[in-house]
């Protein structure tokens, strides 16, 4: 009797034991601040993915870049394994998969809730992409909308013209220069500066960055132009997937799309504490004219066609395919 019971004990410590050696920790290399919403975010998700699967995978994030890994990098990162989760920025890993560039096509998307409409439009194409590249997708983020902030008013295309604007890459530069305004291009430590020291009148971001750069102190106007789109998406790599169980991978995957809209929310509750935080110390938000924006998207036509032919084939059939309601 001693001795069945003996070997019922030690049986169950090693189911025990197997069941520990099964359980995973996945690092999750984020480049943004902790306070960041996006970051907020994952850290919900995480939460919840280790109570969804009774702890076997836990989550641990490691915010504001501690782990070195570079923002364009991020595709091949978790594609190769060095990672087993990350979260990017879609439009940096153009380099790789153009077609990830979609939502930053100029003038493209009008509003937020097209942005929604053309994510599950693109969610079949995007995952397949993310196949691809090693990895499954698991969820997607916007950024909120993009703006300009200005020292003076716009109300028409002439009130842009010469208007010394600090541009972030060669797509933004190329946009505000078929605006007839002055691209200077600045990486992000240098606005503050220039803002001050008179380099520059203007500048093109969304938000939560011209309050973390105290805009009102050089900047009196902010219009919604909307220009561009950014997005982020969450996905693990497609080994350490597949090495899930079934009912892990499903418990994991339900998570992803019931907190999806929350985190799109999340975006737009953003836009709205900093827009009013903004207002507060006295910038004047104000939409800017159909008439403009229609002026501003006709002169970008032309650079979001070589896009959509850099791009390739499928670019512009996803495009001639989308209807927004």
């Amino acid at each position: 009797m001693l001795k069945s019971a003996t070997v019922a004990l030690a049986v169950l410590s090693g189911a025990m034991i197997s069941g520990t050696a099964q359980a995973e920790n996945w690092d999750l290399p984020l480049a943004w601040p902790a306070t960041n919403y996006i970051s907020v975010s994952a850290q919900k998700f995480a939460d919840d993915v280790k109570t969804a699967t009774d702890g076997r995978i836990e989550i641990t994030l490691h915010t504001g870049g501690s782990l070195g890994f570079k923002g364009p990098e991020m595709l091949s990162t978790v594609g190769d394994g060095l990672v087993p989760i990350g979260d990017m920025l879609l439009n940096q890993q153009v380099g790789t998969e153009p077609l990830l560039g979609m939502t930053s096509l100029p003038y493209f998307l009008s509003s937020f809730e097209q942005l929604k409409q053309f994510n599950d439009y693109f969610r079949p194409t995007l995952d397949k992409l993310m196949e691809k590249n090693n990895q499954k997708l698991l969820y997607t983020i916007p950024w909120p909308q993009q703006q300009i902030w200005t020292k003076t008013e716009v109300t028409d295309i002439a009130s842009l013209s010469g208007i010394k604007i600090r541009s972030y890459d060669r797509a933004s530069t190329d946009v505000f220069a078929s605006a007839g305004m002055t691209p200077v291009q600045l990486p992000w430590g240098e606005v503050i500066p220039s803002l001050a020291a008179g380099a520059i009148d203007a500048v093109a971001t969304s938000s939560p960055s011209a309050v973390d750069g105290s805009f009102w102190e050089f900047i009196k106007y902010g219009y919604p132009t909307r220009q561009t789109w950014n997005m982020n998406a969450m996905t693990v790599n497609l080994d350490r997937w597949n090495a899930l169980g079934e009912e892990d991978q499903k418990a994991i995957m339900d998570l992803a799309m019931k907190l999806e809209p929350a985190f799109w929310q999340a975006a737009q509750d953003e836009d709205a504490k900093n827009s009013a935080i903004l207002k507060e110390h006295g910038i004047a938000l104000a939409p800017i004219s159909d008439a403009l924006r229609a002026e501003l998207a006709k002169r970008a036509e032309p650079l979001r066609a070589a896009a959509l032919e850099k791009m390739g084939g499928d670019a512009k059939t996803i495009v001639d395919g989308f209807k927004p309601k």
